[in-house]
């Protein structure tokens, strides 16, 4: 089956449906102000690997023995954040485009439920637009692992054959593969091209109009016209 007939599209969440840089990079600043006493990034912290890592890890890596506080505090401080959460152009229309033809777009991230909802919500994408969302909540472990993938494929009751993931990250690639399903990468989110070319997806994809077509979607714009 190819990408443009299967039924299930599971979409990974920050850097291919939502730009949250800028709300991550606000929220992890106010943290750091506000419960170290230090401005962020902190010398010698490697901020270009901020977004493939979950806050835990970003806490675990400066304050080890304050990781529960701090994440706590992020949780916390997120929703002042969330005015500079963006979605990306063309991204709600494909979501829409999916549902209205028929098919089942879902969402399989490593975000905790609040802030995934948070996320939607500022982007005026419709939560119940999708079958199943697969957060940090539902398994252990987390992507790369394709535990998250399998639970929503059988929360939604899919077949791995009918179903795609599409991310923007080395993690999202890996974890697809681990789960039998074709992977579409996109190159506008968090990642460079060439990292995620090395992986070789099935499909690698540089903007939302190229990903729609690539998934065979009208999109309700189109279908108007």
């Amino acid at each position: 089956m190819t990408a443009s007939s299967k039924t299930h599209i599971l979409f990974d969440l920050d850097g291919t449906l939502v730009d949250t840089r800028a709300a991550v990079t606000e929220c992890y600043s106010i943290v750091f102000r506000e419960e170290l006493g230090s401005p962020f990034p902190p010398p010698g912290f490697p901020v270009g690997e901020l977004f493939a890592m979950r806050p835990p890890e970003v806490f675990a890596s400066v304050a080890p023995d304050k990781v529960e506080v701090l994440h706590a505090a992020y949780r916390a401080a997120y929703p002042r954040c969330a005015s500079l959460v963006k979605v990306f152009a063309g991204v709600r229309d494909l979501i829409l485009g999916l549902r209205q033809s028929g098919r089942k777009p879902s969402i399989v991230t490593n975000k905790g439920l609040e802030r995934t909802l948070i996320d939607l919500k500022v982007a005026d994408i419709p939560a119940d637009a999708f079958e199943v969302i697969v957060t940090a909540e539902d398994t252990i472990d987390r992507k790369p692992h394709p535990a998250p993938i399998l639970f929503g494929l059988d929360k939604a009751g899919a077949d791995a054959s009918d179903a795609i993931y599409v991310g923007d990250g080395p993690q999202d690639v890996l974890a697809a593969r681990a789960a039998g399903l074709d992977a579409v990468a996109v190159t506008y989110g968090f990642y460079a091209s060439e990292t995620l070319a090395q992986l070789e997806p099935d499909h690698l994809v540089d903007d939302v109009a190229s990903l729609a077509q690539a998934l065979g979607v009208t999109t309700p714009a189109e279908v108007a016209g």
